[in-house]
């Protein structure tokens, strides 16, 4: 069976890279304008700061559902200090100090002093009994940043820490079904309580369970909700996080189990308790914000590799939509768009195989743009088993702030040894993109692999394997592009990890 993902957009030939034409048309042909709705990247280190904060959740301590660590890089020029301040869901706290060395990454293990759950903290109320960790970190210094990682028996899955809090935050998909959990993490960096609202639209429409309203975020704590507690057996679930009064950071962590021998799976016409198919795990960052464009770098479909692109509108008005793909081939190249309309306070759940402007087994890149000015916030989410190489779930929400420069953090995760770094051009200009690591304070370039040339409206790959996947690396680019970090398991192995990167530089 072939890899459906690696068609030839990138061939490897003596050293050197070359990269296959990619069709313009869906995305807008070269000089069109690309609208981005202004706003800063969830996740930013630049190069001079004096210090910078970040912000982590969805992780639990060793022996919980979803074991976390911190990982802490540096491509600096020099020795960054970090204060380090984890806290639980039970109210323990526990505080370090540490040094990342320039050109190189840090784990620390997200262990808190035993303690018995807080009170309240049970299934009644929504809250999860579960050990979680949340992180407030200081970095003293610039050109580094602080990812979160998490480690399970069906995978693992990585996400850049928040470099900013919010008091909205909004989550496209989720499940809580017989062997699907969805958590959310609540973590409050401030001195004082935080009150947070939570709404979900579900396959049952508008739902919003006392439960969920005035939820209390203590100072410099966490709380982590259990979702399934009271929106049991429920497919799809949109989640929007407000504040009453100051901004919180919101992750969510989605576990799937090996489904039970002989259950019906979801989708099964007239089944009362169906279960997810593929075992896995997923950590995202919430958005901060609603926009009119969103693009994900990478994206493909073929036998056994399913990917859904789920579209959350939570405002008041209907949006028009159109998702296109764009896509790698000779000649003028290949690509396709799909219509979508999304009422108020709904989602569309659109599982790409199988439709007629699919392009199955081609790579491509997506952008989703509001045709109307209303706008949403989007998800694109993978499910791989066979007879697919790869075994997982993964998610990814859109990215709609491009930058030049971007940090690549080391790959942790017991995946593949190997890294797809995918490239989108939202511009008018081609881009060149660099990609180097860190040595001695100065950066070098990365197997001597030559400039990747990125045209206005196109995305190419380039794969990353052997001793690179251990390096801080920082990918540059001539004009701003948007990345992703994706890496996969193979069979018997559970794992699929997509991830945006963190800008260090506009």
């Amino acid at each position: 069976m072939a890899d459906v993902r690696r068609l030839p957009v990138v061939v490897f030939l003596t050293g050197a890279l070359i990269v296959a034409g990619v069709a313009g048309r869906p995305a807008g042909k070269a000089g069109d304008k690309v609208a981005l709705t202004p706003g800063p990247a969830p996740s930013e280190a630049p190069a001079l700061a004096l210090s910078s904060s970040w912000f982590c959740a969805g992780g639990s301590v060793p022996g919980g559902a979803a074991p976390g660590e911190l990982l802490l890089d540096n491509v600096g020029p020099r020795i960054i200090n970090a204060a380090v301040r984890l806290v639980s869901s039970s109210g323990r706290a526990r505080e370090l100090n540490l040094s990342v060395s320039s050109g190189t990454a840090q784990l620390v293990p997200e262990q808190v002093p035993a303690a018995a759950a807080a009170p309240g903290a049970t299934g009644a109320t929504g809250a999860s009994a579960a050990p979680w960790v949340g992180a407030m970190v200081t970095l003293y210094g610039g050109a580094a940043s602080v990812s979160q990682v998490v480690s399970t028996r069906e995978g693992s899955a990585s996400q850049p820490c928040s470099s900013s809090s919010s008091s909205q935050w909004y989550f496209p998909d989720g499940a809580a079904l017989r062997n699907a959990s969805d958590e959310i993490s609540l973590l409050n960096p401030y001195p004082v309580d935080a009150v947070a609202d939570l709404s979900f639209t579900t396959e049952q429409g508008l739902e919003q369970p006392d439960a969920f309203r005035g939820v209390v975020v203590p100072a410099q704590g966490l709380t982590v909700l259990d979702l399934g507690a009271h929106l049991r057996r429920r497919s799809h679930i949109a989640v929007t996080v407000t504040t009453r009064g100051g901004a919180i950071v919101a992750y969510q962590t989605e576990l799937v189990t090996k489904p039970p021998a002989g259950a019906p799976r979801l989708g099964t016409p007239g089944a009362l308790d169906p279960v997810l198919p593929q075992p896995g795990v997923s950590l995202t960052l919430g958005a901060a914000q609603t926009s009119t464009s969103w693009w994900w770098p990478e994206g493909a479909d073929g036998p056994g590799y399913v990917e859904r692109y789920v579209v959350y509108n939570p405002g008041g008005g209907t949006a028009r939509l159109t998702l296109s793909l764009v896509a790698a081939g000779s000649g003028a190249g290949l690509g396709s768009a799909s219509q979508l309309t999304v009422g108020p306070s709904s989602t569309l759940v659109v599982t790409i195989n199988g439709q007629p402007w699919a392009l199955p087994g081609i790579a491509y890149a997506a952008r989703l743009r509001s045709t109307n000015g209303v706008p949403v916030v989007a998800e694109r989410s993978v499910t791989a088993g066979a007879p697919s190489l790869y075994r997982g779930i993964g998610s990814l929400l859109g990215q709609a702030v491009p930058a030049s420069q971007w940090l690549v953090a080391p790959n942790v995760q017991v995946l593949e040894p190997r890294i797809w770094l995918e490239v989108v051009n939202p511009g008018t200009e081609p881009a060149v993109v660099l990609v180097d690591f860190v040595s001695r304070g100065k950066r070098e370039p990365v197997g001597g692999i030559p400039g990747l040339v990125v045209a206005a409206g196109q995305h190419a790959e380039e794969l990353l394997s052997g001793a690179d996947t251990d390096q801080v690396l920082v990918l540059s680019s001539s004009q701003p592009v948007l990345v992703e970090k994706d890496s996969y398991a193979a069979a018997p192995a559970n794992g699929v990890s997509l991830a945006p990167l963190v800008v260090l530089g506009r």
